[in-house]
């Protein structure tokens, strides 16, 4: 995981619940994972914008909701949230209107529920004076529980982290608590297991709100439990930890990203620099801290070359290196090379691709082929 991609996700964490509306559009960063991509799923819609207006495409790159919409997000549950003319509205996989979302902040489905917000205020520096109430739609629409909370975030794997004045903790779709804890924000559940960040520091905890004793020297970092193992952080070293907290691969490396289809991304220190090459004034960048994969054992079975690496996903990882975006498959192997700035992962059959022309950062959805089957446009 780059430097850039936990420093997004802790911006993340210190702006939950507070997700607001804004236009997806596609625009890449470097060493970011995903944005504005759909689960794995054959069928999945992504989000397109141009002229000022979004709708969907299917991984085909055919148009299947019109580009109609001032903003649009992503499906969860079948439901996608829009906004037209102010109006939030979720609609379905057809384009039509199921919802009208007559709230301050409206929050995506998950797990068939929808956190809303009313009256929440934020001072000129962007911090929150006044949190409002918040609550949960279901998917007819109807207010399923009541708007009582300071607090609210997404459920997953059927709890929700809430707060209601000074008490936190966990909900269920009942909105009845089923344990409580201290908390600002939380990771969300992940493999039976949930991070929940509290002035600074990220403490874990199972199902039932027992503690489960993993040390973290460094505060809060992006991570959930992932295959079994969790990144943590000891001597300014990281290494990972199961799900009891017994570490299995010792603190060893400069950073550690989490684990996907088998393997995951580690830096280490070299004394060897790879230098990028000249740019148009004749100046060159290097990089001495670079990017590999690990298997479970804490083997390094893709070398450290690369600037940044992305976890895998769909068989293929995103990596950066020298101002250059390509694809590599778990032997390390570049399989899909073209003329990237910036390239997310895939998911669902699709990627976010950026590309250069005329001096113009041109973004679009590429295949597993390299083509590009959406743009790239401005």
């Amino acid at each position: 995981m780059s430097k850039l991609e936990t420093m997004k996700a802790l911006t993340r964490l210190l702006t939950l619940p507070v997700l607001t509306l804004t236009l997806i559009t596609l625009v890449l960063l470097p060493g970011a994972s995903s944005f504005g991509i759909q689960a794995q799923n054959p069928d999945a819609l992504f989000v397109v914008e141009k002229d000022s207006k979004s709708g969907y495409i299917d991984r085909a790159g055919k148009v299947v909701i019109p580009l109609q919409f001032d903003s649009a997000n992503d499906f969860h549950d079948g439901l996608a949230l829009v906004i037209n003319g102010g109006k939030k509205f979720f609609i379905d996989t057809s384009g039509r209107v199921v919802i009208k979302a007559q709230f301050d902040i409206v929050d995506n489905f998950s797990e068939g529920f929808a956190a809303v917000n009313n009256g929440q205020l934020r001072n000129g520096i962007g911090l929150i004076a006044h949190p409002g109430k918040w609550g949960y739609l279901d998917k007819t629409g109807k207010l399923a529980i009541p708007m009582k909370f300071t607090h609210a975030e997404d459920f997953s794997e059927g709890l929700a982290a809430v707060q209601d004045g000074e008490r936190g903790g966990f909900i269920d779709h009942t909105g009845k608590f089923r344990f409580e804890v201290p908390l600002d924000v939380t990771l969300g559940f992940h493999e039976g297991v949930v991070g929940v960040l509290l002035r600074g520091t990220v403490s874990y905890y199972d199902h039932a709100g027992r503690k489960i004793p993993i040390s973290t020297e460094m505060g809060p970092k992006s991570n959930s439990f992932s295959e079994g193992l969790v990144p943590i952080e000891s001597r300014n070293k990281w290494g990972y930890v199961d799900r009891s907290g017994r570490v299995v691969i010792q603190p060893q490396f400069e950073d550690a990203g989490d684990f996907s289809e088998g393997l995951a991304p580690v830096k280490v220190y070299s004394e060897e620099t790879i230098w990028c090459p000249r740019d148009e004034s004749g100046s060159r960048s290097g990089f001495t801290m670079k990017w590999g994969y690990i298997d479970k054992t804490g083997k390094l079975v893709i070398p450290p070359q690369f600037e940044t690496a992305e976890p895998f996903s769909e068989g293929l990882a995103a990596i950066h290196t020298c101002d250059h975006s390509f694809f590599i498959d778990k032997t390390g192997k570049r399989v899909i090379v073209g003329e990237f700035k910036y390239a997310s992962s895939f998911s669902g059959g699709l990627a976010l691709a950026e590309t250069l022309a005329n001096g113009d950062l041109l973004s679009g959805y590429i295949n597993r082929t390299g083509k590009f089957v959406w743009g790239p446009t401005k």
